[in-house]
């Protein structure tokens, strides 16, 4: 999925139109199912205590993206020079370029919002469009960290019946806040969310396995109903890994999850968070170098999907081993302190 925005907006850099790849929020979207699948296993099964949880989960978002916001800020005049030199006249490129602009033009507000994590609440009247300048795909990592920060609510809600109505109403208003604010914003892609947890509560809950599935449908049929047909491909691409990592270790359904965790898949799974992250900076980078330099179209668009992969890979090793495991570790460490109370396992 991490590949599939990179290519993506490779793609959308030429305006080559491939079909599927140039969609790449739709991999986004698969993202926030499995982090609704999977932090809602950690709050189910570790059930820490709330302040243990929330600085464990700022510890595995905050590191690398403020180094990144940090590098991206120092890089906002390459940004302008790369999108206006670019010979590629796309509407994601014209984008690209007043994004940048816009965080140029307005540095201080916007870092004051970026650093917490909070650009996807702020409304456009406030700060015009705040979850896309600097780092433009942060979008996703400020409505991750509002997911972090309500998903023990959500789960305490689904505990027992007689909360449900409690997380309906606060699932609604969610969705009706969309109307006031931007696109960073959690109530846009909620019902996601959704799908996730309750694919989880139905995997883990072998006895209650239909009434969850069912759950995970309707907010699946509500996504769709939101952002269309398309979301029927991060859907089932969710639900085929699933079934298949449900189904008997020898059988052929599960074959998939099989592969997916040989050494190859486990190892970009594992850096895919710092792949997400860093690889609009070769990206435009390139960009601005080689068209400075005066090479042909034609170069351009061989050596900066080359470049952009290849730096991609190495700068996301890099940043996995020294800035997002150790932080990772530190998180689990200062948990650990007596001042959390007892030790738990990393």
């Amino acid at each position: 999925m991490a590949w599939w925005v990179v290519a993506g907006h490779i793609s959308l850099s030429f305006g080559w139109h491939i079909p599927i790849i140039d969609r790449n929020t739709l991999a986004v979207d698969v993202f926030i199912i499995l982090s609704g699948f999977v932090i809602a296993r950690l709050i189910d099964r570790k059930a820490e205590p709330l302040g243990i949880y929330i600085v464990r989960r700022g510890f595995r978002l905050f590191p690398l993206y403020l180094v990144v916001l940090a590098v991206s800020t120092l890089l906002l005049g390459v940004q302008v020079a790369a999108w206006q030199d670019i010979p590629f006249d796309t509407p994601a490129n014209a984008n690209r370029l007043y994004l940048a602009q816009q965080g140029l033009g307005s540095l201080g507000q916007q870092l004051l919002v970026h650093v917490p994590l909070l650009q996807g609440v702020i409304p456009g009247q406030v700060l015009d469009s705040a979850p896309y300048t600097i780092v433009g795909q942060a979008w996703s990592i400020s409505m991750e960290w509002q997911f972090y920060l309500l998903a023990p609510f959500f789960l305490w809600c689904l505990a027992k019946r007689q909360r449900w109505l409690i997380g309906i109403a606060t699932f609604l208003a969610l969705i009706l806040m969309t109307d006031l604010l931007p696109g960073g914003f959690i109530g846009y892609k909620i019902a996601r969310f959704g799908v996730g947890i309750c694919s989880y509560l139905a995997f883990d809950r072998r006895h209650e396995w239909r009434g969850w599935a069912a759950a995970a449908l309707g907010f699946a049929a509500i996504g769709i109903a939101r952002e269309g047909i398309t979301q029927l491909l991060p859907l089932s691409l969710w639900a085929m890994v699933l079934m298949s990592a449900a189904a008997p270790a020898h059988s052929v359904m599960h074959l998939p999850a099989r592969l997916l965790g040989k050494r190859l898949p486990a190892h970009l799974g594992e850096i895919s968070y710092s792949i997400y992250l860093v690889h609009m900076i070769p990206l435009y980078v390139s960009i601005m170098v080689l068209t400075r330099l005066g090479v042909s179209s034609t170069v351009l668009q061989i050596a900066v999907p080359i470049v952009t992969v290849v730096a991609s890979y190495g700068l996301a090793r890099l940043t996995y081993r020294l800035i997002e495991k150790p932080g990772i570790q530190l998180g689990a460490r200062l948990t650990a302190a007596p001042v959390f109370g007892t030790r738990r396992e990393a």
